[in-house]
């Protein structure tokens, strides 16, 4: 039988599409004060949502979440009201009655729900994430298996943290030179493994100047200070930095 189910599953793979959303703009309703709705208020409202917690009655765990400022938690039933003033909707209670009333009442507003009690019937889910200093990421697997995703985003954590430095030189490089009409061409040739090659080795600024040379623009790293051009052609060269 398990055999079978993993088959299914293999066969008829989840797609996601991913959007990323800016949390402090984003208001949530969670149906149900267990322990799914703890899970996802704590979730949520430590990425930086504004949570709202619905439920006749709220399990211990929710003592910790009193005291921030973006969550409320209301004792009450649910009234289909609730749902018209809040972006996402997370439905996380046991009863299927109720979870078909609100799945319903979501799709007549054409809000955005998670069905706690059976993901596939809602319409996202919340991914695995994790954050380095410089880049936040979220993953799911295609099967639908949660501690697998918590394996995978410690492992990718654990490489992205190596590479902050590197990401936090590249978008600052990228800032500088936005107005530039190189600007794609020189961040395909930054956002290589072989430039982050000579970037470990502290030689970043030694390539630049061999392919770009010219007039450097300023650029803070963990290294020294870079300065960076983008056409000899165009641009004076180095001995023209400070005029």
């Amino acid at each position: 039988m398990l055999e079978n189910n993993r088959k299914d599953i293999l066969l008829r793979p989840i797609e996601y599409s991913f959007i990323s959303l800016l949390s402090n703009k984003i208001k949530v309703l969670i149906v149900g004060g267990g322990r799914a709705g703890f899970i996802k208020a704590k979730t949520l409202s430590n990425n930086g949502c504004r949570v709202k917690v619905i439920s006749k009655n709220f399990s211990k765990e929710f003592e910790e979440l009193k005291k921030l400022s973006n969550v409320q938690l209301i004792k009450d039933e649910y009234k289909k009201d609730y749902i018209s003033e809040n972006h996402l909707i997370i439905i996380a209670v046991e009863d299927e009655t109720t979870n078909e009333i609100i799945r319903k009442h979501c799709d007549e507003q054409c809000k955005l729900y998670l069905d706690c009690s059976h993901f596939e019937r809602g319409l996202f889910v919340v991914p695995c994430q994790r954050s380095s200093k410089t880049a936040t990421f979220g993953i799911n697997t295609k099967g639908g298996s949660p501690k697998t995703a918590i394996y995978l985003a410690e492992e990718i954590k654990d490489n992205l943290i190596k590479k902050d430095s590197f990401i936090e030189y590249s978008y600052k490089l990228r800032n500088i030179i936005n107005k530039s009409e190189d600007k794609a061409t020189i961040m395909d040739f930054v956002a290589t493994e072989d430039f982050y090659f000579f970037y470990n080795k502290n030689k970043h600024k030694i390539i630049l100047e061999m392919f770009f040379g010219g007039n450097y623009f300023e650029v803070n790293s963990s290294h020294k200070k870079e300065y960076f051009s983008t056409n000899s052609n165009r641009f004076s060269n180095k001995e023209n930095r400070g005029r």
